[in-house]
């Protein structure tokens, strides 16, 4: 299954960076693997050091299943957000910025429809299928600075397996700088 269905289950909703956010297993039909990493060289690039990330969900919609049905998957969302971690970013992975969001966005079957990036600001657009017959539309819209970020996320999904044919997912994840690393935290 690939990485972007992650979004959609509650016990994986976290984000470390606004860029990887868009690791979602895509591979260009729009914007093509240079367009990306062109467009992505642009944004500034984070600081190393330690990262509280916090997710919450802004949005839950089941338009076509039973009110029951979609109370009970709102409800299951909402027990485990907001999400809040830290994680430790490395001099090396802050110094690989995108790069790694591009690798990794060529491991499944997704299309950018659109990717466009300034050194403050992230919009984007991918369409996925996966093999169980559920299409996914992404839209990222983010905010960046060398300490912080903050990307609101929404996630429509169509298919067979969900209730009523179809999902709406809006997310916000915020990314603030807290601190050094520890010894003991290496991070990636």
């Amino acid at each position: 299954m690939m990485r972007v269905m992650a979004l959609v289950r509650p016990s994986v909703l976290h984000t470390p960076l606004i860029l990887l956010v868009l690791v979602g297993a895509c591979h260009g039909q729009g914007p093509d693997r240079k367009d990306v990493l062109q467009q992505g060289a642009h944004l500034v690039k984070p600081l190393p050091g330690l990262y509280r990330s916090t997710t919450i969900l802004t949005a839950f919609g089941l338009p076509g299943a039973a009110p029951r049905t979609s109370d009970m998957m709102r409800d299951k969302f909402e027990q485990v957000m907001p999400q809040a971690r830290e994680f430790c970013l490395t001099p090396a992975a802050a110094a690989r910025g995108f790069q790694n969001v591009v690798r990794q966005s060529e491991e499944g079957d997704c299309a950018f429809e659109r990717f466009v990036a300034n050194a403050e600001h992230l919009s984007a657009r991918m369409n996925c299928r996966s093999e169980d017959k559920l299409q996914s539309i992404i839209s990222v819209e983010g905010t960046a600075a060398p300490d912080r970020s903050h990307v609101d996320i929404k996630i429509v999904q169509s298919g067979p397996s969900i209730p009523g044919g179809r999902e709406t997912i809006s997310l916000e994840v915020d990314n603030r700088r807290v601190g050094d690393c520890s010894t003991g935290n290496p991070g990636g």
